[in-house]
């Protein structure tokens, strides 16, 4: 008996042991996989305009996609693209998402910076907005007998938009003027016929259109005119040697992209609260926004264009014929884990 009952305080000993010890491995290893975790959390700093063209980076933030990839993004925000551009330059900010425009220009002026990806494109480009001024019909031919001015944002995609289209119209400049202009003023301005006509980008044409009455102006749109590109930018350095925030950053935007696609209705509400637009505004616009990611030859060609009229302009002095565009699209990364994505 006595024997009986000393195997059997054998075998609850060795089962308390071994469930001792199992539980303590588990906990163990739990502690080691937070110790993991927390030690693999990187840090980005991004700079974003609170414009809705930025739409794809708000809602990663705001649904944790970033988070999910194992990123701490703290996000700075700014009035525009480029001014967020410029305080990347600055060392502020790792990351940032200005138009391409503003790149070529910080390029072709020694800077040496490395796109990403592309986060927008304004669907069917620029509209550009005249004031009727009694005028039935739009006839450049009598439209600019009087010289005009004409207000955007100048050093960003609207400025060169607005020479495109006087380009391809073969509007002589002695019949416009340019007036720089914080983009926000346009619309009252151009209510007020303080400037005869605009190119801007969204929310601000809507508010343009909305201020002035659609009735009194001609607004044009022309898809076969530049289409301003909204692109995730680094410097090269640090894109070079951060290949890991990179890659992670990235795959949280394409998590940000199918969730738009299948929940537009949560991602404009998303969008509406960073922007501080009204939802309804946000509904009208959102045919404008693409938030598409991708790397392609038009980007390219978009690049080589604008290098060419910073160059004959004087927005820049350098030669620019040792600029390879191709190769400030640095799309190993996008390569690498959406391959469909890229085409160059």
């Amino acid at each position: 008996m006595k024997k009986k009952y000393l195997i059997w305080a054998v075998v609850v000993v060795t089962i308390a042991v071994v469930g001792y010890l199992t539980i303590s491995n588990i906990r163990q290893n739990q502690n080691q996989s937070a110790s993991f975790n927390q030690e693999k959390t990187l840090d980005v700093k991004l700079g974003l305009s609170s414009q809705p063209s930025n739409g794809l980076l708000w809602v990663a933030v705001d649904k944790n996609f970033f988070v999910e990839e194992g990123l701490n993004v703290q996000v700075q925000e700014f009035a525009a693209g480029k001014l967020a551009l410029q305080a990347m330059l600055g060392g502020s900010v790792d990351l940032t998402t200005p138009a391409e425009f503003p790149v070529v220009l910080a390029t072709v002026n020694g800077e040496k910076l490395s796109i990403l990806t592309q986060v927008n494109e304004t669907g069917g480009g620029f509209p550009m907005i005249f004031r009727k001024d009694g005028e039935e019909t739009f006839n450049t031919s009598t439209y600019f007998v009087e010289k005009r001015k004409i207000g955007t944002s100048v050093g960003g995609g609207p400025e060169y938009f607005t020479q495109d289209f006087f380009n391809k119209y073969q509007i002589k400049s002695n019949g416009y003027e340019i007036v720089g202009m914080k983009p926000e003023d346009l619309p009252i301005a151009l209510a007020n016929g303080s400037i005869d006509g605009t190119a801007i980008f969204e929310p601000f044409t809507h508010f343009a259109i909305e201020r002035a009455g659609v009735e009194n102006l001609f607004v044009i749109y022309d898809k076969d005119l530049y289409s301003e590109t909204i692109v995730l930018t680094g410097k090269t350095d640090w894109v070079k040697t951060h290949n890991e925030e990179v890659n992670r950053f990235i795959r949280a935007l394409k998590k940000s992209y199918d969730f738009i696609k299948s929940n537009p209705d949560e991602a404009m509400t998303l969008v509406a609260l960073h922007t501080k637009l009204d939802l309804a505004t946000v509904k009208s616009i959102w045919p404008s926004f693409t938030y598409e990611l991708g790397l392609n030859k038009e980007l390219i060609s978009t690049m080589q264009a604008e290098a060419q009229w910073a160059l004959e302009t004087g927005k820049t002095k350098n030669e620019i014929s040792g600029v390879n565009f191709q190769q400030i699209l640095f799309s190993q990364p996008l390569q690498a884990l959406l391959p469909g994505l890229v085409n160059l």
